[in-house]
């Protein structure tokens, strides 16, 4: 068996492949992420914390209703429980697609619902 390095020049390069292939996905949730942004200042939240709610709940709807909620001042366990309810939407979605994957590796099922 050979091995081959890495060389920089091809790592490099894919690194540039991996942002010319995500542009499309960028592009379409750029006017989603500027929304948030704008919503987040409005509601009196940092850059600093409107990025972490960004990255700890990675949902667009999940993350408005949360940053309405904060900036009303609700019970914390309140702002759980809506996005909670807000997501369960993707129980449903699973409870109609598990027939179809029931057949597939127990992993790749999991992965299957992301």
């Amino acid at each position: 068996m050979v091995t081959e390095a890495i060389s920089e020049s091809r790592a490099g390069g894919d690194f540039w492949d991996g942002v010319r292939l995500s542009m499309p996905v960028v592009v379409a949730s750029a006017p989603f992420a500027i929304l948030f942004g704008a919503i987040a200042v409005d509601n009196g939240f940092s850059v600093l914390e409107a990025f972490l709610m960004s990255a700890l709940i990675y949902g667009g709807a999940s993350q408005m209703v949360g940053i309405e909620l904060f900036g009303q001042h609700v019970a914390p366990w309140l702002i759980v429980l809506s996005i909670f309810a807000v997501n369960f939407r993707h129980v449903l979605y699973s409870a109609g697609i598990g027939r179809r994957i029931a057949h597939w590796p127990l992993l790749q099922q999991a992965l299957g619902y992301f």
